[in-house]
């Protein structure tokens, strides 16, 4: 039995159970809290079943923990000497077993995101999830070792998780609403803007944090001749990269707040859970010149993401 709970938890370690558990409620956040309040003021249903939708995000978590173990999984080497406590494969769980429950993981992930698919009258968008699995496993062995393409490819990764939610999603709405949408005014313009900015907002911390790993990771990488932003451009570069990102991300956050004059809640919220730890964060990145200042700014960053999803819950009462 103890064996047992000690294989359970490393299992859950290994495919970051607590980042499949974000992956979840982004989902159901986004399809609870932004579609169907916007649908409905709109006096429009979702069309997507709610069951299906459930198997959708199975999939999503699915290809994802898949995505996990196999870099892990080809990462080994490398982990033993930037995160030697946190190795899993051939230390707990055999590499055997850790590509055993990769394929079975990504094998049901593409069945089950075919079948929404296939069911909603949908089967192309079926095809989103062979590339999403067949992207991470390019990524794990060959990707990732490419200057920038592989933090490009990790944000294209998490930026698609709200895309999902809305390309299951407007098809239906468009099939059964079309003459409403395109004869009234209605908040589908708005519903679309809002998920492409979770999107983008996503994309842009992911590949900040991908980017902050780097240079945590900078000696592992180094040893085994990984061609990272800051192996191959130097420390300096990979932090300037970092810090005008940061700066685009705020410029981009005040956008909105322009445009759609937001409350005095959301704005105080904005500014006291977002912008103000963006700015935190850039301060540090810049005085930042070791593995732990940088290990430091990648749990900021992760509270900053948490912050930006959570965005949508106060938004669904002072907005919508």
């Amino acid at each position: 039995m103890v064996r047992f709970w000690k294989y359970l938890l490393a299992f859950l370690k290994l495919i970051r159970v607590q980042n499949l558990f974000i992956l979840a409620a982004t989902m159901y956040i986004l399809r609870l809290l932004v579609f169907i309040p916007l649908l409905n003021n709109s006096y429009f249903e979702p069309q997507l079943k709610n069951l299906h939708f459930m198997l959708l995000v199975l999939a999503t978590l699915c290809i994802a923990a898949g995505g996990y173990i196999i870099n892990d999984y080809f990462d080994r080497k490398i982990d033993l000497i930037n995160r030697p406590g946190k190795v899993i494969l051939g230390r707990i769980l055999r590499l055997r077993a850790g590509m055993f429950w990769h394929s079975l993981l990504t094998i049901s992930g593409i069945v089950l995101g075919c079948y929404v698919a296939y069911s909603e009258g949908m089967l192309k968008l079926g095809f989103i999830f062979f590339i999403m699995s067949g992207l991470l496993w390019f990524y794990s062995t060959t990707y990732k070792r490419q200057v920038l393409l592989g933090n490009i490819i990790v944000a294209l990764m998490v930026a698609s998780v709200p895309l999902i939610v809305l390309l299951f999603e407007l098809p239906l709405l468009l099939e059964k609403y079309n003459f409403y949408i395109n004869q009234l005014q209605t908040n589908i313009d708005l519903l679309i803007v809002w998920i492409i900015a979770n999107a983008i907002f996503a994309f842009l911390l992911t590949f900040i944090r991908e980017s902050i790993k780097d240079l945590e990771d900078f000696e592992g990488d180094a040893a085994f001749g990984r061609n990272t932003i800051p192996v191959v451009w130097g420390t300096n570069v990979a932090k300037s990269i970092v810090i005008t990102s940061s700066c685009f991300t705020i410029l981009l956050l005040l956008v909105p707040v322009y445009k759609y004059r937001w409350s005095i809640i959301t704005l105080c919220y904005s500014a006291v859970f977002i912008i103000i730890p963006m700015l935190i964060f850039i301060y540090g990145a810049i005085r930042a010149n070791s593995k732990v200042r940088y290990h430091q700014l990648s749990l900021i960053l992760k509270i900053i993401m948490l912050s930006g999803l959570l965005f949508n819950i106060v938004a669904r009462y002072r907005l919508f």
